[in-house]
């Protein structure tokens, strides 16, 4: 399966939502376990990244509709819980094809960041003014 033969949903959901491997992991660990509460340090604990990364990326997943989040004794507990039903299902359709298509996923995700960067730097271009010469 290719990029282009992905589900649209799927495509559109790491398009608009999905900037990072790790983000996706911990996205669909939440999905996974849906029915139970995580901290940053659980969820750095079970994927294996620094307590910082896994806050951040729940921190973002929360502001981006995924998850619900609650404090308890200080620390921020969160749950898988999208805001719309499209979101809800458009994350167990990516589900469902990284478990199939796990490369054609990740070399989606990594080919995001070139585009961005491409057009960041774009800007910076310089360019011969046409008055100059």
């Amino acid at each position: 399966m290719t990029q282009s033969e992905l589900p649209r949903e799927v495509q559109e959901l790491i398009a608009q939502h999905i900037t990072s491997v790790e983000q996706l992991e911990v996205l669909l660990l939440l999905r996974e376990h849906a029915d139970r509460e995580w901290s940053a340090s659980a969820v750095s604990e079970e994927i294996r990244t620094s307590e910082r990364s896994a806050a951040a990326r729940l921190a973002d997943l929360r502001t981006r509709g995924f998850l619900t989040s609650r404090e308890d004794a200080g620390v921020t507990l969160y749950r898988f819980d999208p805001l719309t039903d499209t979101l809800r299902r458009a994350v167990a359709s990516l589900s469902q094809v990284y478990r199939e298509r796990r490369y054609t996923i990740i070399d989606l995700i990594f080919s995001k960041p070139i585009d961005r960067l491409r057009v960041y730097a774009d800007a910076f271009r310089i360019r011969k003014d046409d008055s100059d010469g």
